[in-house]
């Protein structure tokens, strides 16, 4: 009897030992993806090459969802998060040559030309090179009637280094672009004579303006994301940032990720520091044209405990600010994660609580709404608390989706207005008025519901679909509307490969309506007033104006001639859409760019 009493024992400890094993070997949430190729449906502040550029004769170019001049459809500040779509095995390693040279001219007076080149494989280190240009020259009907030249210009140059060491992978990233563009845009009304005339300083209508920018960027990369190893990750940025209007800014970051072991589940941490100095800017603190500095430390812990079926991240994000011109700042917000995989590979179901501090520095802001003043100086905004919450899988082996609410505590968020000042005038002739072109910034504390959806579709390797939407709720404090930002917005994009020849793809962007707001003031200009303070004034008058939902459709085309040659076509806006991206600057309608490939 004691003798079964023992093995029943020791099959209990055995079973037990198997299974705390098998809970420490690998503490990290994997997904099996199938990707066909890579996509990414939203764009970073600076667009940098992370990879070997992948010479393919599938020329195809999905229009950049972002706040650019340029003829793209409108940046929410709001982004869908990026869907985890399913991964296929990749097809065997071929040579992909040196380089890929393509030349092109579209309407709209825009010629254009783009070059990569890269070394070819090697053991241990890749070497690539890539510039482009693409202008404009051409002119917009306003909503008042008036046409006017809207030319633009996009310069990019750029270098990458990737070393592969044995656990890890060295980046070294240089680059610089150089885009231009005209204050062009005017609202509602036609523009008033006195702007029309030669050199006028009433605002910046017809004005010429640029922005160049050169970094270097050097990331270490662990290879191995298993948590049951120690990690030790880093990342240094250093950008320069200058306009024609005079604006310098130096931008600098370094940060660590940290990942240790432990007995049970892992520590991480997260520090870094950020410099950051903008001169020739209208400090909010001094109250006139000086420099603006200040120095982030950021530190944020966690702990990691699970494993493949159920896991949990605990921690906080914190952040301390030191301006040069304030009182120092400190912020904090939790930092919680849960995820559980009832079946594997098939359906994950997530939930967390979390915060942030946005850096509302100066090259942010102006690469977000370029028709900004170019002396803005904006107050960081705070997301003191982030809950969120969905599920995401596959509907079968090839479909992905992806379903969740996020519901957002905002402090200080950013929104932009334009500024009427009407001429006292006596007699019979109604007063002048004159509206800035260039948007000033008002602040507002918002609460923000928002729903996603994404599904991602891929058949074999000729066929892949992604469609994204989302749908917002804004509660203001104090204002009655969230200026500018979409009630919603959708995503559709198709590619499909008919033959070894001709490949085909389209992109459809929905945007919902949206108001736009201009503060009218008559007699006197009380700015640099704060927009409160601004608001108070009895010879102030707020009047909002509706901007119409966007539907911009997209299609591209290549057609391979030879091995090195392919001929390559696309259609932007070509439902005839005449929408206007920030109040008063419409986009160029329907608008095409053809042109040859040659790779080699």
């Amino acid at each position: 009897m004691r003798s079964e009493n023992i093995k029943y024992i020791l099959s209990i400890l055995l079973i037990f030992a198997v299974t705390v094993a098998r809970a420490q070997r690998d503490t990290t949430l994997t997904q099996e993806v199938e990707v066909v190729k890579a996509y990414n449906p939203t764009i970073s502040d600076a667009n940098k090459i992370n990879d070997m550029p992948k010479i393919e004769e599938e020329e195809h170019q999905k229009p950049t969802f972002n706040y650019s001049i340029f003829s793209q459809p409108i940046y929410n500040a709001f982004s869908v998060n990026e869907l985890k779509a399913a991964t296929v095995s990749m097809p065997p390693e071929e040579n992909t040559g040196f380089g890929l040279v393509r030349a092109g001219l579209g309407n709209y007076n825009k010629p254009y030309g783009e070059v990569f080149f890269n070394s070819q494989n090697t053991k241990n280190t890749i070497f690539g090179l890539h510039g482009k240009h693409l202008s404009s020259h051409g002119k917009l009907k306003l909503e008042g009637g008036d046409k006017v030249k809207a030319p633009f210009s996009e310069n990019e140059a750029e270098m990458f280094i990737k070393h592969l060491f044995r656990s890890s992978i060295l980046s070294v990233n240089l680059d610089f672009t150089h885009n231009g563009f005209n204050y062009y845009g005017y609202p509602v009304d036609s523009i008033p004579a006195v702007l029309k005339e030669e050199d006028q300083q009433i605002n910046y209508l017809g004005q010429r303006q640029t922005f160049s920018k050169g970094g270097i960027n050097i990331n270490l990369q662990s290879e191995n994301n298993n948590r049951k190893d120690f990690t030790f990750d880093f990342n240094f940025l250093y950008d320069y940032f200058g306009t024609k209007t005079d604006q310098r800014e130096h931008f600098g970051e370094f940060s660590a990720d940290i990942n240790k072991p432990l007995n049970t589940g892992s520590a991480i941490l997260n520090a870094g520091i950020t410099f950051v100095k903008a001169d020739n800017v209208f400090n909010r603190h001094l109250d006139t044209m000086a420099t603006s500095q200040q120095m982030w430390f950021t530190v944020k812990p966690a702990y990691y405990l699970g494993g493949d079926m159920a896991n949990i991240r605990i921690g906080f994000n914190s952040w301390i600010v030191q301006d040069n011109n304030a009182d120092l700042v400190a912020k904090i917000a939790p930092n919680v994660r849960l995820n559980f995989a009832p079946v594997k590979e098939i359906i994950n179901i997530f939930a967390g609580v979390d915060g942030n501090y946005v850096n509302n520095h100066y090259s942010k802001i102006a690469y977000e709404n370029p028709f900004v003043d170019p002396e803005h100086d904006v107050v960081n905004s705070f997301e003191k608390l982030h809950f969120y919450g969905g599920f995401d899988g596959k509907f079968a082996t090839k479909t992905n989706f992806k379903l969740s609410v996020d519901y957002s505590m905002i402090n200080e968020q950013p929104l932009y207005y334009l500024f009427e000042y009407v001429y006292p005038t006596t007699g019979p002739l109604p007063s002048p008025s004159v509206v800035d072109n260039d948007f000033d910034i008002l602040y507002d504390d918002l609460d923000l519901l928002k729903f996603n959806a994404e599904i991602f579709h891929t058949a074999s390797e000729k066929l892949d679909l992604l469609l994204t939407g989302n749908y917002y709720v804004y509660k203001m404090n104090e204002q009655e509307e969230a200026w500018n930002l979409p009630d919603w917005d959708a995503k559709l994009s198709l590619g499909y490969k008919i033959s070894d020849q001709l490949s085909v793809s389209s992109d459809i962007y929905a945007i919902g309506s949206r108001t736009a707001l201009i503060a009218e003031s008559t007699g006197f200009d009380p700015r640099p007033a704060p927009f409160i303070e601004l608001t108070e004034s009895p010879t102030v008058t707020l009047k909002s104006y509706n901007l119409n939902t966007v539907i911009d459709m997209n299609f591209n085309a290549s057609y391979k001639i030879t091995q090195n040659f392919s001929l390559f076509g696309q259609l932007n806006n070509f439902g005839f859409q005449k929408y206007e991206r920030w109040f008063g600057y419409p986009v160029q309608s329907f608008n095409f760019l053809a042109g040859l490939s040659y790779a080699f």
